[in-house]
């Protein structure tokens, strides 16, 4: 289901390049980033309604990060029950190496969260563990549900659907000021260069995994 591409290599360093650029500049504190930061948050922010704190605030518990090795854990048990054994193990393996390159991240960092923010969060803010997660179980759909729906017309619908939820995601911890635009945003670039290396992974190793009896007889 995740085939060759040329492409990957450069997906994979140009996406690791503006990771490592966007680490380094919130690392050291540069002042262009903590304006963009300021200007983005004013922009989602901008409406003050108790109906968005709501909303926003019942997103963020859905995807909150273990919810969302959940939600891909429950994903995965149904890959492997109807035959994609090789697919529901890439797809643990890449949350799980995601969420701990996250934590990574964030102890290496040590980005002091917003002042005041609304959601009851705690530990450092890069990058985004919510935006990681929803990141990583959007990515599992797009490869490995889309693309076998019985409907063309419905498969699209859940692929743009699980889009608009990430973005959901991202306005979510910007508006309730768990996290800057930056830490959502370094969360993104994160979980798109690992998904390059697991995808290499695959290409590399799913036909292999055929030989144990755990993956016998999934589709590839």
């Amino acid at each position: 289901m995740i085939d060759k591409s040329r492409s990957r290599p450069i997906k994979f360093v140009v996406s690791v390049i503006l990771f490592a650029y966007l680490t380094y500049f919130i690392s050291v504190e540069a002042v262009g980033i903590d304006l963009l930061d300021a200007a983005v948050t004013s922009l989602v922010q901008i409406s003050d309604r108790s109906f968005f704190k709501v909303f926003y605030t019942v997103v963020a518990w859905v995807a909150s990060p273990g919810k969302d090795v959940l939600w891909l854990l429950i994903m995965a048990f149904l890959l492997y029950g109807f035959k994609y054994k090789i697919q529901a193990g890439w797809a643990v393996m890449y949350m799980a190496s995601t969420m701990l390159l996250g934590v990574f991240f964030k102890h290496l960092v040590a980005r002091v969260r917003p002042i005041g923010h609304l959601a009851q969060d705690t530990g450092y803010s890069y990058p985004s563990g919510h935006v990681l997660g929803t990141a990583v179980l959007v990515m599992v759909i797009i490869l490995f549900v889309v693309p076998d729906w019985p409907s063309y017309r419905w498969s699209q619908v859940l692929r743009w659907g699980s889009i608009v939820w990430l973005v959901l995601v991202i306005f979510s911890r910007i508006y309730l000021g768990a996290h800057y635009p930056t830490d959502t945003l370094g969360a993104l670039l994160l979980a798109w260069a690992w998904a390059q290396v697991m995808e290499w992974a695959y290409v590399r190793w799913a036909e292999k995994c055929l030989r144990y009896r755990v993956f016998y007889r999934s589709y590839l």
